[in-house]
């Protein structure tokens, strides 16, 4: 192949697999995020406080009487359920209240602004209001419930509306598979109030599985992970809920404080605070354009090297 051309082939391979489609995106708070244009409102506002900042650390309390509040980031680009992310936060907790016949959780995840609502759980008087479509989030229901077990870990996975409403197109880990209280030692029954976790929740594009994967930082900034059980969750599996041709189509990324709408200011489902340290996303490059990256490679150093032996002189010519 002509040097010329083949330079050419070269800089169109590097082009389509080292230019970025998206950066990652993070935040470790150290500039406020209510004051940022980085974030926005995309469900309620702070009237009620249940945001706040200092320096390092953003405190979300969570009130489930209260309307849902939800701040978000842009990404930059819109995911959907072919492409593979990690989604981490680092976060420390503390729950007020968590009744025992009740059930309500703290999220983060990745919505889209414009089209992911506030109703996470319907109302006595509409039980299909619920419209927290395109989500992908980290729950922990804190409560622990006679009949039911708890507390309960999982990824949740919202698809884009299919005409109903938002549970209609849900995937989660139920049973004791995400039942944190029914697991036997070495595993832990909950998850370590007042100390600083980390989650990881990895989906892969490729496969359509979600892996939720928990670890407690110690003063060193030393992961030790653990061990929460299994907590995959296959949206390509049969009766997972997920409805794959309504995918979901995220754009942001999200905190959340939730409003449970089956529950009164005198008797909230949750009560707590949680502090994260920092939020982020990660692209996974997808098996292809690997392949794209090796190839280019191949094909730079055989001609860095012939450039080398040109400007020694060992080479005469084109």
């Amino acid at each position: 192949m002509p040097c010329l051309a083949r330079r050419a082939l070269l800089f169109a391979l590097l082009n389509l697999c080292w230019a970025p489609a998206a950066s990652a995106v993070s935040d470790n708070f150290s500039a406020n995020p209510l004051t940022s244009s980085a974030w926005s409102f995309g469900v309620g506002s702070n009237v009620n406080n249940q945001f706040t900042w200092s320096p390092g650390a953003l405190n979300v309390h969570l009130d489930s009487s209260l309307p849902t509040a939800r701040i978000d980031r842009p990404l930059g680009v819109t995911l959907s359920d072919s492409n593979s992310f990690q989604l981490s936060a680092r976060f420390s907790f503390h729950i007020t209240s968590a009744p025992a016949d009740q059930a309500a959780q703290f999220s983060f995840g990745l919505t889209n602004h414009a089209l992911t609502g506030g109703d996470r759980t319907g109302t006595l008087a509409s039980f299909t209001s619920d419209n927290t479509f395109s989500t992908v989030e980290f729950d922990y229901f804190p409560n622990v419930s006679p009949s039911f077990g708890g507390p309960t870990l999982s990824p949740a996975v919202f698809g884009a509306s299919a005409g109903g409403d938002a549970f209609s197109n849900l995937a989660s880990i139920f049973g004791d598979a995400s039942n944190l209280g029914s697991h036997s030692p070495p595993g832990i029954t909950s998850l370590p109030q007042d100390t600083t976790l980390e989650a990881h929740l990895a989906y892969n594009g490729s496969s359509k599985i979600a892996t939720l994967t928990m670890f407690q930082v110690s003063g060193l900034g030393v992961l030790s992970q653990l061990n929460t059980g299994p907590l995959v969750l296959d949206l390509g599996s049969f009766g997972s809920g997920y409805d794959p041709t309504h995918p979901f189509s995220l754009d942001t990324l999200s905190i959340m404080s939730y409003h449970d709408g089956f529950t009164t200011s005198d008797a909230p489902s949750l009560v707590g605070d949680i502090t994260y340290q920092n939020i982020s996303l990660t692209l996974v490059p997808e098996p292809s354009t690997v392949v794209l990256a090796l190839l280019a490679g191949a094909l730079f150093l055989p001609w860095r090297h012939y450039r080398r032996a040109r400007r020694a002189g060992h080479l005469i010519g084109r």
